[in-house]
């Protein structure tokens, strides 16, 4: 193996980190299959909803502040089906006028609304969008192609102080066959005009307006914590660099984390291994002797992380966070360990 072959791919990788855009939280929805799917009435009292994750916290889009009227929402699927449950909080829910609209009518977006996003495939390009308004009317495209139809039936209720929404989309009209641990980008948003001034909140932070794909989150099918851990790469394709965010029926969800840390280790673990490997191949001795104090020097810190995965204290999201963040400095810095050894051998011979 010629150590050129080996640096170039990881300075590539090393490249790609500083591409991104923003430290948006990265959301991951573990979608659960139901045994009976909900029955469409807009009141999310099924049992299939009870062990959904339940997530809220909508933000203004590109603002990272949290909107004073917040929504809250729970996803499931059948091997038919992809079913979202939605519980807009209302205290001005005696001033609502739900204007019924034709199917596609834009005029949906122009009043209480909610739209749903969906990247069947991840890959930040082909989606499509459902918005459902507080009266009940559809409109769905393929991107902005509002010729595109789809089998998706709502169902709309306005209560006292909320209005809630079931919507069931149909995976054929997706052209997904569901599966465990499939993943799907997707978004929950919403468009609030009673009260004024408009507000426009999403679930998952995008920019500039709800269109953004590559700032989607990531909803997985009836996922296993190992695939969870495995999925690391995938969640954060697109350069991806804010927190990464599993949710349980419970909230935050442990053992994921607990995963995703073990396949950081591995991961650190097979570059280590890539460089020691680079050592050898390297013909010029004092680099070499250089690379090889410098694997020397990281090899405590991963030690250090390896413990800390390895041990009985449990692993949340602000201790992953911090874990991840760490793993990925280290990470950055071996993979530029072989160029730092051969500046140093070379400023070593002036």
């Amino acid at each position: 193996m010629r150590t050129g072959c080996l640096v170039a791919p990881l300075l590539a990788l090393a490249a790609s980190v500083c591409t991104a855009q923003d430290d948006y939280p990265v959301h991951v929805y573990p979608c659960a299959k139901a045994v009976a799917a909900p029955r469409l009435d807009g009141v999310l009292d099924d049992a299939c909803w009870k062990n959904a994750p339940l997530v809220s916290g909508f933000t203004f889009y590109d603002e990272p502040t949290l909107a004073p009227v917040q929504t809250s929402f729970r996803a499931v699927y059948d091997q038919q089906r992809l079913y979202f449950g939605v519980v807009c909080d209302e205290p001005l829910a005696q001033e609502l006028a739900p204007l019924r609209t034709a199917r596609d009518d834009g005029q949906v977006f122009h009043h209480e609304a909610l739209e749903f996003f969906l990247d069947p495939a991840h890959d930040h390009e082909l989606y499509y969008q459902f918005a459902v308004s507080a009266a009940g009317g559809l409109y769905d495209s393929r991107v902005k192609d509002a010729s595109w139809n789809s089998g998706a039936r709502a169902k709309v209720r306005i209560g006292d102080t909320e209005w809630s929404l079931e919507l069931a989309i149909p995976w054929a009209d997706l052209e997904v066959s569901p599966r465990p641990g499939t993943v799907l980008g997707f978004n929950v948003c919403r468009d609030r005009e009673v009260g004024g001034p408009r507000q426009w909140t999403n679930w998952s932070q995008t920019k500039a307006n709800f269109h953004d794909p590559m700032r989607f989150a990531h909803l997985v099918l009836s996922p296993t914590a190992e695939q969870l851990g495995q999925l690391g790469e995938e969640f954060r394709k697109g350069h991806r660099t804010g927190p990464l965010r599993i949710y349980g029926p419970g909230g935050f969800s442990e053992t994921p984390y607990r995963a995703l840390a073990q396949q950081a280790l591995a991961d650190l673990d097979a570059l280590l291994a890539q460089l020691e490997e680079a050592r050898r191949q390297e013909r010029d001795a004092a680099a070499a002797r250089e690379l090889g104090k410098r694997i020397e020097a990281y090899r405590p810190q991963v030690a250090q992380y390896r413990a800390q995965i390895e041990g009985k204290r449990g692993i949340d999201a602000a201790t992953w966070v911090r874990m991840e963040l760490a793993l990925r400095q280290l990470t950055n810095t071996l993979r530029g360990a072989v160029w730092d050894a051969r500046l140093a051998a070379l400023l070593s011979r002036i």
